[in-house]
């Protein structure tokens, strides 16, 4: 079984990318708190790599922030790749399934479209209920 559930604080703006293919792509990195060890000092945060897809991904392009707090749930994925000086290395990251949005809006920002309030309708009076 291979779910992560995580909630975090975004290291700086999501990077907004696009496939050939026209699928957005949006990559970016939480800092987990750990909490304080048992002399009281704080430990250092896990720093995670996230990468959403499509309609995911434009949301987290819109509304996520440096700073602002989500909840990541998704599969853990490896990359293994050699970099430039011939070293093979592996990255972890987190492919999302589904990010909340935990810090509360900013002034400014658009409520998503399933929030908007529809215009009145005025035929509603011709209804037999």
């Amino acid at each position: 079984m291979n779910h992560w559930f995580g909630i975090g604080n975004l290291t700086s703006d999501p990077e907004m990318r696009y496939t050939e293919g026209g699928k957005s792509v949006a990559s970016f990195s939480i800092a987990i708190n750990n909490g304080r060890d048992k002399d009281g000092d704080e430990r250092p945060p896990t720093y995670i790599d996230v990468v959403a897809w499509e309609r995911l991904a434009d949301n987290c392009g819109e509304y996520l922030r440096k700073g602002r707090k989500c909840a990541v749930m998704g599969q853990i994925t490896v990359d293994k790749y050699t970099d430039s000086e011939g070293v093979k290395r592996v990255k972890y990251r987190i492919r999302a399934n589904n990010v909340e949005f935990l810090s509360p809006r900013e002034e400014g920002d658009k409520p998503p479209a399933s929030a908007r309030k529809a215009a009145p309708r005025d035929d509603l009076d011709d209804l037999p209920f």
